[in-house]
């Protein structure tokens, strides 16, 4: 799963990107806000039988890889999810898209693409993330 997020973490000393550091190393540098992020983004990829707390703290690299830059987005079938409003002129949420969710707390789908709220609980609350774990399983993008 890709996620394209609008802002991208304080790294550890010595690490280049985020994926030489461990999800504990993020959350401790960057504080509640990217334990938030990193908790959600282990929920909409943990499988179904899995505990979302284990795969954020011991192999989320291995499902998820972050972008922080449109262009760096690989073209690519696999699922993405576009974060927040920040890249809507990059890539607009699409007039044609599946609505998931309610009215309040909601996110568009079209293919493999998902537009998303900001990875807060505020804004993407837990009813949320069960709706889209449920398509991401119907869809079968679990890696």
């Amino acid at each position: 799963m890709n996620f394209l997020l609008p802002n991208s973490p304080m790294l550890p000393d010595g690490c280049s990107n985020y994926f030489q550091s461990s999800p504990a190393d993020l959350i401790s540098l960057n504080g509640n806000h990217w334990r938030k992020i990193l908790t959600i983004i282990a929920k909409l990829s943990a499988k179904p039988d899995e505990d979302w707390r284990i795969v954020r703290d011991q192999y989320i690299w291995q499902r998820v890889r972050l972008y922080f830059c449109f262009n760096d987005v690989p073209m690519t079938e696999q699922c993405l999810f576009i974060v927040g409003k920040t890249f809507e002129k990059e890539c607009a949420i699409p007039l044609d898209g599946m609505f998931l969710g309610d009215e309040k707390h909601y996110a568009i789908k079209k293919g493999a693409t998902f537009w998303v709220p900001y990875l807060d609980y505020r804004q993407f609350p837990n009813a949320l993330i069960d709706t889209l774990r449920q398509q991401i399983f119907r869809d079968e993008y679990y890696d």
